[in-house]
C-alpha cells in the first residue's frame, strides 16, 4: 500500500516524468523535449512554449487534489492508465476507504451490509454493518458514513457503478445526507488493464485464485445473498447470514490484496 512521504515523493516523480500530460505533447514532442533536457514537468516551467499549462499542472499536483489530478489525466488517457492508479499514493494509506456492499437486489432494494475496510499499519481491520431488520438500514448508513471525513479516499471493485451509486440512492431514500464525492479508485478498471491478458476473466473471485492462490471453499455467490438473507428473515435463524458476512469479509481482504498487487504490477 502507499504510506509514506517517501511514496508520495516517488508518485509525484512518476507522475511529472510524462511530459504527454501538458497540452501540445505527444510522442514525438516528449522525445524530443527529454532529448532537449526537459525530463519532467516541473523542468517545463521554464520552457517558453509549454510552461503555463506545466505551471497550472504543478499547482494542481502540489495541493495534493486527487479528483482534479485525476480528471487531468483522466482527459489524456484512458481511465485505467497506471498513472490514474499512481495518483493513489499522494495519499495516506490510513485515508482509504475499502468499500463492499451487500443488497437485497437491484436498485432501491435496502443493502443489507455494508462492509468498511481501513488500513492500520500492516493490519487490514474490518467493520460490517449488517441489518438484523430492514427498518435498520438507516443505522447501517450512519455506521458507513461514520468511517468518511474529510481526506477520505474510496477503494471498491465496481463502485463507481454499483456500491456509491446504490448507496447515494439508499441515503437519498432515507433523506439522509453524507459526502461521498471523494476521489475513487475503482480497481475492476485497472485490473483489466493489467491482467486480462492473463486471466480467464476479471472478476474479484478469478482474480483472487490466479493472483493470490486462494480458492475459497463454500463461499455464497453475491446473485444467491437476497436468498440467503429472505431465508433468514423467514426462519428467524441467523445461520444463512454467516456464508453472507464471511463472502463480504473475504472480498474485503482480496480487494485491499489487488489494490496492493496493482501498485506492485506497475511500480
Amino acid at each position: 500500500m502507499p504510506k509514506s512521504r517517501k511514496i508520495k515523493t516517488e508518485t509525484a516523480e512518476k507522475i511529472l516524468s510524462d511530459l504527454k500530460l501538458i497540452y501540445g505533447i505527444g510522442e514525438v514532442t516528449e522525445r524530443i523535449l527529454k532529448e532537449e533536457g526537459y525530463k519532467t514537468i516541473e523542468d517545463l516551467t521554464e520552457h517558453p512554449r509549454f510552461s503555463y499549462e506545466a505551471k497550472r499542472f504543478l499547482k494542481i499536483l502540489n495541493k495534493c487534489d486527487t479528483c482534479q489530478i485525476v480528471d487531468w489525466i483522466g482527459y489524456w488517457f484512458p481511465k485505467s492508465h497506471p498513472l490514474i492508479l499512481y495518483s493513489s499514493g499522494l495519499h495516506n494509506k490510513e485515508d482509504f476507504v475499502i468499500l463492499d456492499i451487500e443488497t437485497m437486489g437491484l436498485f432501491t432494494r435496502p443493502i443489507i451490509l455494508f462492509g468498511v475496510a481501513r488500513i492500520s499499519g500492516d493490519q487490514v481491520l474490518i467493520n460490517q454493518y449488517l441489518l438484523r431488520n430492514i427498518k435498520e438500514e438507516p443505522a447501517a448508513l450512519m455506521g458507513f458514513l461514520s468511517h468518511i471525513n474529510e481526506v477520505s479516499v474510496f477503494i471498491t471493485f465496481n463502485g463507481r457503478t454499483f456500491d456509491i451509486p446504490y448507496v447515494r440512492e439508499r441515503l437519498a431514500y432515507y433523506r439522509m445526507k453524507g459526502d461521498l464525492e471523494k476521489p475513487h479508485f475503482d480497481i475492476l478498471h485497472f485490473s483489466r488493464r493489467a491482467w486480462r491478458e492473463r486471466v480467464p476473466n476479471c472478476r474479484l473471485n478469478t482474480l483472487e485464485k490466479y493472483l493470490l492462490s486462494i480458492a475459497r471453499k463454500d463461499d455464497v455467490p453475491s446473485a444467491l445473498v437476497p436468498d440467503f438473507y429472505e431465508t433468514y428473515m423467514r426462519s428467524k435463524n441467523a445461520g444463512p447470514l454467516i456464508p453472507i458476512i464471511e463472502h463480504n469479509k473475504q472480498d474485503l481482504v482480496t480487494l485491499a490484496n489487488i489494490f496492493s498487487k496493482l501498485h506492485e504490477e506497475w511500480g
